[in-house]
C-alpha cells in the first residue's frame, strides 16, 4: 500500500457524552418525521410514497422505521479503490484520509502572490503537486476552470485528475449530465466497468434549509442505479440558513443528508452512501460563511461521532480556514481543523487548502497540510513501542549513563517523526534575517516544483487523452 493511502486511525476520543448524542440522533427523526423536507421530483416523491413516507404536495415526510431501515441497509464501510484498480481508501471504523481541494472561484498564484482566476492549467499543476504529496490521498474538483464555458468547468477538472493522478477523488457535479460525464470518463481511464473498483465518489448536496432540489435528487437516482457511492452533504450557517443552536443545526445537518440516504437506499438497498455535512456559522461582523470558526470544527466532529454511531461512513472538513493569505492564521486554522477532524475519525476529510471562507486556494497551504498530516500520524495515533517498557535497558545502563551510542538508539531512533520543513536546528548566534522562515521553506519547494512542472505532459497515455476529449467534446455539444 501506499503511504498516500495508509489511514491515520486516531486513539479513542469522543466530543459528546452519550446522553448529547442520542438527543440529537432523536432530534434528526424528529425533523424528518415532523417537519419534513421539500421535494418536487415526482418520481422520488411517488418511491418513497411507496416505501412509506407521507407525501403533501412538495413536502416528504418520513417515519422513523423508514429511516433507521434505510441506515440498516447501507454499508457500514466502503472500499475505495485507485484508477489503476488497486485499493486505497477503506472508509470504515475510525479510518481518516485527508483530500485536497485542486480549484477554486480563485487561487493566490505562487509565483507573484496575487489572486486571479483558476484556469485549467492551474488545476492541472495542482492534480501533479497533489499527486507528489504522500500524505494527501485523495483529490476534490469543483469544477472553477475559468478559461473554459462555464457549462463544462466541472468536466474540465475532472478531466485533469483523471490524467495526471491515479489517486481517488470526490467529484461535485452540478447537474445529471456532469455526472454522467464524469462517470463515462472514469470508465474511460480504468477500461472496465466502474461498478466493480470504484475511484471516485459522487458529491450532491440538498439546500438549507431542508430543499432536495431536482438536480441533486436525480444525481442520487442515478448513483444508486450505477453503483456510483453518494455522498449527499448539506452546506449550512447558524443564524443564515440554520438555527443559531449548534445541536439543533447538527440534527438538522445530518437529516437534511439522510434524506438522500433513504431515497438512495429505496431504488438500491446496499448502495454504498457516505453521510456529510458542513455546519458552520455566518459571521455576524463580515456576513461570511466561516471557514475557520471553531463551530465548524466542533460540528464536523459531531456529525462524524453520530455517523460511528448509525454505522455510516462520514465525511468532514480539515485543513481549511478564514485566511485570504498564506500566513500565520492560515497555519493556525488549518492545524486546528486538522486536529478535530482526525481525533474524531473522519473517514473523508476534504477542502485541504480551500480557505477564505471557501473562495481562495492557497497551494502553498496543501503542501502545509502534508506536514501537518505527517505530524497527525505521530501524535494523535497513540504511543509506540515496539518491544514494550526498556527496563532490562535502564538497568543495563544505570544511573547516570547515556544511550547515544547504545545499539538500541541505533536501531530505534527513526522511529521518531523527522520532519521536512519543520526546523529544529539549534540556535548558534546567527542574526534573524540569515534565518529562513518555515514559510520561506515552503514557498522554496513550491517554486522547485513549478519550475520542474512547467511543460511536463500529463501522465495519463495519449489513448486515454484523446478518449477523455472525446468525451468532453461529446458532452460540450449537448450542453450548450
Amino acid at each position: 500500500m501506499s503511504n498516500s493511502y495508509a489511514p491515520l486511525r486516531a486513539e479513542s476520543f469522543r466530543l459528546l457524552k452519550r446522553s448529547g448524542l442520542e438527543k440529537i440522533e432523536t432530534g434528526v427523526y424528529e425533523i424528518l418525521e415532523r417537519v419534513g423536507m421539500k421535494l418536487t421530483d415526482r418520481e422520488s416523491r411517488e418511491s418513497l410514497a411507496g416505501a412509506g413516507a407521507e407525501i403533501d404536495g412538495d413536502r416528504a415526510y418520513l417515519p422513523e422505521g423508514l429511516v433507521r431501515e434505510a441506515i440498516e441497509s447501507a454499508p457500514d464501510s466502503l472500499e475505495i479503490y485507485d484508477q489503476s484498480g488497486s485499493r486505497a481508501l477503506s472508509l470504515a471504523g475510525r479510518n481518516s484520509y485527508f483530500g485536497a481541494s485542486i480549484d477554486g472561484p480563485n487561487i493566490l498564484d505562487p509565483r507573484d502572490g496575487t489572486y486571479k482566476d483558476c484556469r485549467e492549467d492551474d488545476i492541472g499543476r495542482i492534480v501533479r503537486l497533489v499527486d507528489k504529496l504522500e500524505n494527501i490521498s485523495f483529490l476534490m474538483p469543483a469544477g472553477f476552470a475559468a478559461d473554459k464555458p462555464s457549462r463544462m468547468a466541472e468536466i474540465v477538472a475532472t478531466k485533469q485528475v483523471l490524467l495526471n493522478t491515479d489517486k481517488p477523488f470526490v467529484a461535485i457535479t452540478e447537474g445529471l449530465d456532469d455526472l454522467k460525464a464524469v462517470h463515462e470518463m472514469a470508465e474511460a481511464k480504468r477500461g472496465k466497468p466502474f461498478r466493480d473498483k470504484p475511484f471516485f465518489v459522487n458529491y450532491a448536496e440538498p439546500i438549507s434549509p431542508l430543499v432536495n432540489p431536482d438536480s441533486s435528487v436525480r444525481k442520487i437516482r442515478y448513483c444508486a442505479e450505477k453503483g456510483i457511492p453518494l455522498l449527499y452533504s448539506p452546506f449550512l450557517a447558524m443564524g443564515a440558513t440554520a438555527p443559531q443552536d449548534p445541536a439543533t443545526a447538527v440534527a438538522q445537518a445530518a437529516a437534511e443528508s439522510l434524506f438522500g440516504l433513504v431515497l438512495q437506499q429505496e431504488i438500491s438497498p446496499g448502495a454504498p452512501f457516505v453521510l456529510g455535512g458542513m455546519p458552520s456559522m455566518m459571521d455576524m461582523n463580515t456576513a461570511n460563511f466561516s471557514y475557520g470558526a471553531p463551530d465548524l470544527q466542533t460540528m464536523s466532529s459531531a456529525i462524524t461521532e453520530l455517523g460511528h454511531e448509525l454505522g455510516l461512513p462520514v465525511f468532514g472538513t480539515g485543513g481549511t480556514g478564514d485566511s485570504r493569505l498564506f500566513d500565520s492564521q492560515a497555519v493556525l486554522e488549518a492545524v486546528s481543523s486538522s486536529y478535530m477532524a482526525a481525533l474524531s475519525g473522519t473517514n473523508l476529510i476534504h477542502d485541504v487548502g480551500l480557505f477564505g471562507s471557501a473562495k481562495v486556494l492557497i497551494p502553498e497551504m496543501i503542501v502545509v497540510m502534508d506536514e501537518i498530516i505527517d505530524l497527525l500520524r505521530n501524535t494523535v495515533t497513540g504511543l509506540k513501542s515496539k518491544d514494550g517498557l526498556a527496563v532490562d535497558l535502564l538497568e543495563e545502563v544505570g544511573p547516570g549513563g547515556e544511550f547515544v551510542s547504545h545499539r538500541h538508539t541505533m536501531e530505534n531512533f527513526r522511529e521518531s517523526w523527522y520532519p521536512r520543513f519543520v526546523d529544529r536546528s539549534p540556535y548558534n548566534n546567527q542574526k534573524a534575517g540569515e534565518i529562513s522562515s518555515f514559510c520561506d521553506r515552503i514557498e522554496a519547494y513550491l517554486s522547485e516544483f513549478i519550475e520542474q512542472d512547467e511543460g511536463k505532459p500529463a501522465a495519463a497515455s495519449e489513448e486515454i487523452a484523446s478518449n477523455l476529449g472525446r468525451i468532453q467534446d461529446k458532452y460540450a455539444s449537448r450542453k450548450k
